[in-house]
């Protein structure tokens, strides 16, 4: 046993020992007196009208309940002095969010927008995210980082309001130019493993499918944001976005390319739903392998609890 380490983990028990020590006083005053007898009887009396029992025969439970008290109070209190080492397992994968900010998210085949809806539902995820590190990225015709790779995930949501295509330089889809930035943003934050969610309408799949067949240790999934009818899509000053042919363009959403996507990637897709469910599956497929990823890299962390002595305490 160490000394130098003992110590109660809940101290203010102690104070309990105040009022036990005054409620054995008066148990001891009690015991040791005669009671009421002597002011009503003269003491020469008294010999022939109580029995007289030996003092320490009376005293013996006063002092049992005083030991009794004392041992509780302790237990309670918490004492400790070994320590325990416990292995730690904590999960530091990281996420990488990239939304598409191509001209077709204003699209409206669902409401109020492809766009606000996608921002709503990079608010749900980051609201289920438990632990681990998360980025966003946005793209079109280029992929610029909004919030590197951080745990503060309500610094990200605060962000998304202001995310609209207009912000975007060049127009475009380069899903291809957005999963190389995320891979560069786990690795610099050296994380040998990671999750890309690409939140997107469509892909270039000639460009993007090799990227996402070489991401090795870095899972690729894929949230898909319209309707296989698709809409067309709304311009600023009125109208709609028009081809070369001057043909009203009709932004369409093709599911099996974006599974295929994120079979290639490793991940899982889902399309978009007015409930949770797309959420709810894509955050449990994150959680669990955030946790593995968690134990291969943190299973030599110990973390120091100590052994108590209290109650409950078998050893």
């Amino acid at each position: 046993m160490n000394w130098n380490d003992f110590h109660f983990l809940r101290p203010y028990w102690l104070l309990a020992l105040i009022p036990w020590a005054l409620l054995l006083a008066a148990m001891f005053r009690q015991r040791l007196g005669r009671g009421n007898w002597v002011d009503v009887c003269d003491r020469e009396l008294l010999p022939y009208i109580l029995q007289e029992r030996s003092a320490a025969v009376s005293q013996r439970p006063v002092w049992l309940a005083g030991i009794a008290g004392l041992l509780a109070i302790t237990a309670l209190a918490g004492p400790v002095w070994e320590r325990l080492q416990t292995p730690v397992f904590r999960n530091v994968s990281g996420l990488v969010i990239a939304l598409d900010l191509s001209r077709s998210m204003d699209t409206e085949d669902i409401r109020p927008s492809r766009l606000l809806r996608a921002r709503y539902k990079i608010a749900d995820i980051l609201q289920q995210r438990r632990d681990g590190q998360t980025a966003l990225l946005v793209y079109a015709g280029e992929t610029f980082t909004v919030t590197p790779l951080t745990d503060d995930t309500e610094t990200i949501s605060s962000q998304l309001s202001a995310l609209t295509t207009s912000i975007m330089p060049s127009q475009g889809s380069r899903a291809d130019l957005a999963l190389t930035k995320a891979v560069a943003l786990l690795r610099q934050a050296g994380l040998r493993q990671g999750q890309i969610l690409l939140v997107t309408d469509g892909a270039d799949m000639q460009k993007t499918l090799p990227v996402a067949e070489k991401l090795q240790d870095y899972r690729l999934s894929v949230l898909g944001i319209g309707t296989v009818n698709g809409a067309p899509i709304k311009i600023e000053g009125g109208g709609f976005l028009k081809n070369q042919r001057g043909e009203i363009v009709v932004a369409k959403l093709h599911p099996e390319q974006l599974r295929r996507l994120a079979g290639a990637g490793g991940g899982i897709y889902r399309q978009i739903t007015a409930d949770s469910r797309d959420v709810d599956a894509l955050s449990a497929f994150f959680d669990r392998h955030g946790l593995q990823t968690g134990k291969q890299q943190d299973n030599k962390l110990l973390l120091d609890n100590w052994r108590e002595r209290g109650p409950g305490c078998c050893c």
